[in-house]
């Protein structure tokens, strides 16, 4: 599956930089890239590195806090160009899904991008254990889909998405972001969760 740039576009929100600061949590900024590879498109992930003192061991998209007076979108680039070594020349941002609040205290600006070229990730390897992708059309598999229950006393929903891959779940903030671009840019809503 391709995912036209300009559905992207027409789909989602012009990718501004303004941050929705919002009292008490603190701004940042992921990206969610797309990249062509085998006639099909997939999403770039990095799973953390397990030793980290925060989010250890978690599967995110490229992304980290706002640095001094940068904007939303200088954000997301400087982040994915320093965990994944995508220069930010490489990529042509499409559009913003909405911002989401992370259980340990960030808005988060979401972001929608294409890379331009070819795929050639140098991670970080201090902070990033593997860069990963996952196919869009796997996307549209209603069975891949289930919602997992969370207690945390910051949480915003009792159950959040959770998207089987092949090799890594995707869930919690960045499930919540993955369900918001297959529901808004790929036009398929994943099951509900169960009652």
């Amino acid at each position: 599956m391709i995912v036209p740039d300009d559905l992207v576009r027409l789909r989602l929100e012009c990718p501004m930089g303004d941050w929705n600061t919002q009292a008490g949590l603190r701004d940042s900024a992921v990206l969610a890239l797309l990249i062509e590879r085998g006639g099909g498109d997939h999403l770039l992930f990095n799973r953390r590195r397990d030793d980290l003192p925060f989010h250890p061991g978690q599967v995110c998209f490229p992304g980290g806090a706002r640095d001094g007076e940068e904007d939303a979108v200088a954000c997301a680039l400087r982040e994915t160009e320093e965990e994944m070594g995508v220069a930010r020349a490489q990529i042509d941002l499409l559009g913003r899904l909405p911002d989401r609040v992370s259980i340990a205290g960030f808005k988060v600006a979401c972001f929608v991008g294409r890379l331009l070229g070819d795929a050639v990730y140098r991670v970080e390897a201090s902070e990033v254990a593997e860069a990963f992708e996952i196919g869009c059309d796997t996307l549209l598999d209603g069975g891949r889909w289930s919602f997992r229950d969370t207690s945390h006393p910051l949480a915003r929903f009792s159950r959040v998405p959770a998207f089987r891959g092949d090799r890594h779940v995707v869930w919690g903030l960045t499930g919540i972001i993955l369900r918001d671009f297959t529901t808004q840019v790929l036009g398929f809503a994943p099951p509900p969760p169960a009652d």
